[in-house]
């Protein structure tokens, strides 16, 4: 069984690659810091941030993820 932690936000979402293509943070591979992207907080429809209403990226559990409060 596989159980390996997402290394990239793309992963960690499960995006596609139709909606990676379009995004950014995986056509820069800045998927440990998609949040330093600039459009990254995308506006297509199948975007994660956009299906699950995230409005700023400190809501994201991905950016949670990867900055735990101290």
């Amino acid at each position: 069984m596989d159980t390996e932690e997402p290394q990239n936000c793309w992963e960690f979402w499960n995006c596609d690659m139709a909606v990676r293509e379009k995004c950014p943070a995986y056509t820069t591979d800045s998927g440990k810091e998609c949040w330093l992207v600039a459009g990254s907080l995308n506006k297509d429809p199948a975007c994660p941030k956009v299906v699950h209403k995230i409005m700023h990226c400190w809501e994201c559990p991905w950016f949670k993820k990867l900055n735990p409060e101290p």
